[in-house]
């Protein structure tokens, strides 16, 4: 099995762990990711700001994939957000269709809804299956406190993106289940990590930070799980910047993927997860 895969902006460039610890889980299962150097920006810049511009770039992603034969794994959630969004304007609106095609017509591409947008967890879950998963694994954890949060456009709008229960999701609960790890129950896990207001309000962004890091660790954390890659950075850059800036004493609260959590219990080493890259985990 093959995917086309796609990174989105960010995680090529700041989060290459992400990557890499998703590619190196994949392979043990016999999946594999077709790197698609014509794949451009997902369009989320331009989202607030005119629907067409946000929706073209997705479009055109989608028609390359679909020119591949190929389905699309993706991790990023801004993009898998985007990138379905794409999808269910395509096939509800006609006359936008056709306006995109013949755009896409000009680089010999077409869009006719054949490609599937798959987030990597859905991968795990439906494709992989934890029953497989649990077969492969040669360690499990013992006593680990996780507190995963989602972020905010994996989940909302539920009829857009697909993904799970937006109110009770369990495909990423399911899943940590499966290292050993226990998963906590904590008030942040389904909020907002603040990074969508750094830059327009850096003191009500930093806030949220602080707030969702106190709420993990009071639930006992030792370390928090991002399946969003804006929260990554939130808590693995912002985080240390906070903390550089306060007067505060505070304790960091190190970060850990899931394809790293994964990654460890199928024997797959530190280094090819990329778990130093995570600079709330590497040495000083």
């Amino acid at each position: 099995m093959k995917y086309a895969f796609f990174q989105g902006c960010n995680i090529p460039i700041r989060i290459q762990q992400y990557a890499t610890s998703t590619e190196a889980v994949l392979n043990k299962f016999g999946i594999g990711l077709e790197v698609v150097p014509d794949f451009n920006c997902c369009g989320y810049p331009a989202r607030n700001v005119d629907e067409k511009a946000y929706l073209l770039p997705s479009i055109r992603n989608l028609a390359i994939a679909e020119k591949m034969g190929l389905d699309i794994l993706v991790i990023c959630n801004c993009c898998f957000a985007s990138l379905q969004k794409a999808r269910n304007m395509m096939e509800n609106n006609s006359e936008l269709k056709d306006e995109f095609n013949s755009m896409l017509a000009k680089e010999s591409l077409k869009y006719s809804g054949k490609v599937t947008v798959k987030h990597y967890l859905t991968v795990f879950y439906e494709d992989i299956g934890t029953e497989k998963i649990k077969t492969q694994l040669v360690n499990r954890f013992k006593d680990l406190n996780i507190s995963v949060i989602h972020g905010c456009h994996i989940l909302r709008p539920r009829e857009i993106t697909m993904f799970d229960d937006s109110f009770v999701p369990k495909i990423t609960e399911e899943l940590l289940k499966t290292t050993g790890v226990n998963s906590l129950e904590w008030r942040g896990k389904l909020e907002c990590c603040g990074a969508a207001l750094a830059g327009i309000n850096d003191d009500l962004s930093k806030k949220l930070l602080a707030e969702k890091i106190s709420g993990a660790q009071e639930a006992g954390a030792d370390y928090i799980t991002p399946v969003c890659s804006y929260c990554h950075l939130q808590f693995d850059t912002t985080q240390k910047n906070i903390q550089a800036d306060s007067s505060v004493d505070s304790k960091l609260l190190p970060v850990l993927l899931y394809p790293q959590l994964l990654g460890l219990c199928l024997g797959i080493s530190e280094e090819a997860l990329g778990i130093a890259q995570n600079s709330t985990i590497a040495p000083e």
